[in-house]
């Protein structure tokens, strides 16, 4: 008798314990907290070791409302406002995206028609260069997304939880729109990994708009847990009658 009840207070402190661990656990980034952390990351290799000369302004182009561009754009802009660096977003007076997305190796950015140097030297001396016109930032998101990559599964059967990565690819170019030369040019990938608890998945993708991954299926051993659930019945019946004989 005594045993039984020293047992069954062990398996009240376990149970206690658990719920107790469940109740103190944080709740996980949303899918848009998470993808934004590795924004930041981004920006930051996109900006390291970066100049910006003469000190002259930098316009960027707005992204489209929802667009993952929005993210990479706000942290590039609060960190080049540490670095003192004046950066505004284009609005009306903005290029459109498509045209503006690189800057070839003859200097022209595309949807600029081609000129030849006889051409360019009189329009250099025609219109001479402001040395105070803003420069422009092209930053270009070239793949970023939010998916759950595995399933984690918990002791005997079950879900625990799932694997989560987020990842972006984004390139970045300054160049002058007077002469179209690229100060400086490069890019940056970056990803992070995190678990979410089945739980929780729901949360991870409120306020996340259309990024809502699906959660991976089983792995195809799903007869397997009742057989186990079977077993440990049979187990315990057996268990039962043998201590009373």
């Amino acid at each position: 008798m005594g045993r039984r009840w020293v047992g069954g207070f062990l398996l009240l402190g376990i149970v206690a314990s658990s719920g107790t661990a469940a109740a103190k656990s944080p709740m996980p980034p949303t899918h848009s907290m998470a993808l934004d952390a590795v924004a930041d990351t981004v920006a930051a290799d996109l900006l390291k070791g970066a100049t910006f000369p003469g000190d002259r302004p930098v316009v960027m182009v707005t992204p489209s409302p929802g667009d993952t561009l929005g993210l990479l754009t706000q942290s590039l802009m609060e960190r080049m406002k540490a670095l003192g660096v004046s950066v505004r977003l284009a609005r009306g007076e903005a290029l459109a995206p498509a045209m503006e997305s690189a800057v070839p190796a003859n200097g022209i950015p595309l949807g600029a028609a081609p000129r030849d140097s006889a051409a360019a030297a009189a329009s250099a001396m025609s219109h001479p260069a402001d040395p105070a016109a803003p420069l422009r930032l092209q930053v270009l998101v070239e793949g970023s997304g939010v998916s759950y990559v595995r399933r984690l599964g918990s002791f005997p059967f079950g879900t625990k939880g799932y694997e989560r990565l987020s990842g972006m690819r984004a390139s970045a170019t300054l160049f002058d729109p007077q002469n179209g030369d690229v100060v400086w040019t490069r890019s940056a990938a970056r990803s992070a990994s995190d678990v979410v608890s089945k739980g929780d998945v729901a949360y991870a993708a409120s306020g996340s708009g259309y990024l809502n991954p699906p959660v991976p299926r089983g792995g195809g051993t799903r007869w397997l847990e009742p057989m186990i659930v079977i077993g440990v019945v049979t187990g315990l019946v057996v268990l039962f009658y043998s201590n009373r004989n």
